[in-house]
């Protein structure tokens, strides 16, 4: 049970705060309610620079990670297509330095010509490499291309053509900025070895008097209709083998449900004594790799499957193969409870885990607060014991049928 306090400044900003006197360190989360899934369809993977353009200097930072580094403190960030993350670890007694370095960026960054150059060329770079220079590095522009037709979620965080971060100009930029980076839009999480009066103290000194104007992210997108027959798709990559991608839509985080599609991914192909590597690697060598998992957001649910080939197997072979343990397993429950109780045990140990490290506590905070349900980071173990495998295979029958799967096959590139 985390025992969090919540409060909420005059400007908007929402504070979560968690003490832990047993920790010599604070952790400052902040997340933004922006990502991919916010930009414009034509400037797209704006907030993955926006996550490098944050550590550019602002109004009183030149150098924002020598602050840190001085401090005796670290920093990093993330961005997906939901939300960008930022935290601060400091020591407990140099945590008013990470306030500071944290609203300043959040009233006055610095963007300027200079800056967005530099960033811009980091980002283009890393879009090359991930992209362009790594297997299956276009995985994900194919996924979403295939599923999604209206959805922002259509392209990836990276962005969806290189062109958009190449061409992005002041303005544009700008624009991001003033649109989603107040206090308004984000939430922070203040989780360590601080009371809750410094910590009001603190946040209200720093960031109380940062008034911008605009509305938070309202997080209302188009949607698509739902897949009722088999999308297909073949292209090259750079892995030496040929493979197939399996992708079936699913419900959202906010719905019971995604957790039960989160536990069976576990259960047919997420460690070594799963159905998918024992059937397909060990025993038939179809594969020389196969596995699945859930990808469970805020605003999509994606299934995925997928085996690396061996090259006497086909991409036909290998769809095939991969549908025929799937429904194996969907039909053969009664052998399956065993696997479905280790999977729970290793979830609630997870937990457990995650409980003691105050780093990935902080950003679960921020999480649950902005999916509108933080009380329920309280509930998580709960509802998974409450879980039985007859509810687990029933969603899972529900969602991975032959009529709404995605199918990508990749050939190796000559």
């Amino acid at each position: 049970m985390h025992l969090f306090n919540k409060f909420t400044l005059n400007n908007g900003l929402r504070v979560i705060h968690l003490e832990d006197q047993s920790r010599t360190t604070v952790v400052l989360n902040t997340l933004y309610n922006v990502g991919a899934r916010d930009e414009n369809e034509n400037r797209t993977g704006f907030a993955h620079l926006f996550e490098h353009l944050m550590f550019a200097g602002s109004e009183n930072v030149p150098i924002f990670d020598k602050e840190v580094e001085e401090a005796g403190g670290q920093n990093n960030a993330f961005t997906n297509n939901e939300f960008t993350n930022y935290y601060l670890v400091m020591p407990s007694e140099n945590i008013e330095t990470a306030f500071w370095l944290e609203s300043d960026r959040m009233r006055a960054l610095t963007i300027d010509e200079k800056s967005l150059s530099v960033q811009r060329g980091v980002v283009v770079e890393e879009f090359k490499q991930r992209c362009f220079n790594a297997p299956f590095g276009l995985l994900w522009h194919h996924v979403r291309a295939l599923i999604y037709k209206n959805s922002p979620y259509r392209w990836p965080t990276i962005g969806l053509d290189i062109s958009h971060v190449e061409e992005a100009v002041l303005d544009d930029v700008q624009s991001f900025y003033d649109r989603f980076y107040n206090p308004q839009n984000a939430i922070i999480s203040v989780v360590g070895n601080i009371d809750l009066a410094e910590t009001k103290r603190l946040t209200e000194k720093w960031f109380g008097d940062i008034v911008k104007p605009g509305e938070p992210n309202k997080n209302v997108y188009p949607e698509d209709e739902a897949i009722t027959e088999r999308q297909f798709m073949e292209a090259e990559d750079l892995s030496p083998n040929a493979a197939v991608f399996l992708v079936w839509k699913g419900p959202t985080f906010s719905n019971p449900d995604s957790i039960s599609l989160e536990l069976f991914a576990e259960i047919l192909g997420g460690s070594d004594v799963s159905p998918l590597q024992l059937k397909l690697v060990k025993e038939t060598q179809q594969f020389n790799a196969a596995e699945c998992f859930y990808l469970r957001g805020l605003g999509e649910g994606l299934f995925v499957m997928y085996g690396i080939l061996n090259p006497e197997t086909s991409h036909e072979a290998g769809e095939a193969a991969l549908l025929e343990v799937l429904m194996e397993q969907l039909n053969q429950t009664g052998s399956l409870e065993r696997p479905f109780q280790g999977v729970k045990n290793r979830y609630a140990t997870q937990l457990l885990f995650e409980a003691t490290q105050p780093m990935q506590l902080a950003q679960r905070l921020c999480y649950f607060e902005n999916a509108g349900s933080l009380e329920d980071i309280n509930n998580e173990n709960e509802v998974i014991e409450k879980l039985d495998l007859t509810q687990v295979i029933s969603t899972a029958k529900q969602t991975l049928n032959a009529n709404s799967v995605s199918v990508i096959y990749y050939h190796p590139k000559p």
